[in-house]
């Protein structure tokens, strides 16, 4: 299967999912103790993938720091945010509390954006088509 359809796929599957997410009816208050580390985790992990995915660029056998960022750190890092968001989709509060913890989820999703884009970057500019990369 060629690469563009690959990551069309992913692409496709990933909207899907949160789609269906977002529409699944809210059960009150059950999942709010999880949000504030969540986010936290979200936010930090963030930083955590983008300096990872910037020290590829530094090191000098880093196959297996690819795999890690691109399979664990940056799917964590985005799930942590997401699910941040998802927890309050609805929730009419304006308190400052839930509006940084939502700000939080937000900065950790565009951390771990960038940390994606720069490391599929790196993979681009540093690996040949069709050779395996990681461990």
């Amino acid at each position: 299967m060629p690469v563009w359809m690959q990551v069309s796929l992913a692409i496709l599957i990933t909207t899907t999912v949160l789609w269906f997410m977002f529409r699944i009816p809210r059960r009150g208050e059950s999942f709010y103790e999880w949000a504030p580390p969540l986010a936290l985790f979200s936010a930090w992990m963030g930083l955590a993938a983008l300096t990872l995915s910037g020290l590829l660029w530094l090191m000098e056998l880093s196959d297996q720091w690819v795999a890690l960022g691109l399979l664990l750190v940056d799917p964590a890092t985005l799930a942590a945010g997401i699910l941040v968001l998802w927890i309050y989709r609805a929730n009419p509060n304006p308190a400052t509390t839930i509006h940084l913890q939502r700000l939080q989820a937000k900065v950790g999703i565009a951390l771990g954006l960038a940390a994606i884009a720069l490391g599929y970057a790196y993979v681009l500019n540093h690996k040949t088509p069709f050779t395996p990369v990681g461990f």
